[in-house]
C-alpha cells in the first residue's frame, strides 16, 4: 500500500489531525492544537494529513519550521495502518519535502536507569529503533523539553543544541524558553 502526504486544510482533515493528536501523545507532550493552528497562519507550523492511496486519513505529522530546520514535532499512524508501511513512507517524503539536511526529530530518552524503567520503555526502544532503520542518526545531547528528557535525531547532519533551541524561541513565548535546556 502507498501512502502520501498534504496539507491538512479542510475542516475534516484537520478534525481527524486533531483527533488523532489527542488520542496520540501524553498531555505533558501536547502543545494547544489551537496554538499550532494559530502559529501555522504564521508560517511556523504545517499540519500534515497522511492518507492511503483511497484518500483515506491513515494518521499525522506536524512539523514545526524555524531557523533552516523542519522539526517533526509529532508523528503518530492510526492504530490500523500501523507496521503497513505509512511511517516510513512518511519520513521518506518528509526528507525530499524539507531537505535532507533540515529534518530534525526528538524522542523520549532510551538512555539511563530511569528510561529503561519507564513504563513504556520498550516503545520507547521501538520508536528509536525505527528512526534509526529509516536512516537516522542520534545527536550527542539530550534535551530536557518541559521535564521530558528528549534525544534528537537528523538524516546524518549535525544540529547543535543551541539551532536546535532556535527553533522553539522563534515560536514559543519568552518565559517557556528556560523549560527547555540540556539534559
Amino acid at each position: 500500500m502507498s501512502f502520501r502526504i498534504k496539507e491538512a486544510n479542510t475542516r475534516e482533515q484537520l478534525e481527524c489531525v486533531r483527533k488523532l493528536y489527542e488520542e496520540s501523545f501524553p498531555k505533558s507532550e501536547k502543545k494547544p492544537f489551537s496554538m499550532i493552528l494559530k502559529k501555522r497562519a504564521e508560517g511556523f507550523f504545517d499540519i500534515l494529513a497522511i492518507e492511503n492511496e483511497e484518500g483515506q486519513f491513515c494518521g499525522l505529522a506536524i512539523m514545526l519550521l524555524a531557523g533552516g530546520l523542519a522539526l517533526l514535532d509529532y508523528l503518530a499512524i492510526a492504530p490500523e495502518y500501523q507496521g503497513g508501511g505509512a511511517g516510513s513512507s512518511t519520513l521518506r517524503e518528509l526528507r525530499e519535502r524539507y531537505g535532507l539536511g533540515s529534518l530534525v526529530v526528538e524522542i523520549e530518552t532510551t538512555l539511563g536507569e530511569e528510561a529503561t524503567q519507564a513504563e513504556n520503555a520498550e516503545e520507547r526502544l521501538r520508536r528509536k529503533r525505527f528512526y534509526l532503520r529509516n536512516g537516522m542518526k542520534t545527536m550527542d545531547f539530550v534535551v530536557n523539553l518541559f521535564g521530558v528528557e528528549m534525544e534528537i535525531l537528523t538524516f546524518g547532519r549535525t544540529v547543535t543544541f543551541e539551532e536546535y533551541y532556535g527553533i522553539y524561541e522563534a515560536v514559543l513565548p519568552k518565559g517557556m524558553m528556560d523549560k527547555i535546556r540540556l539534559a
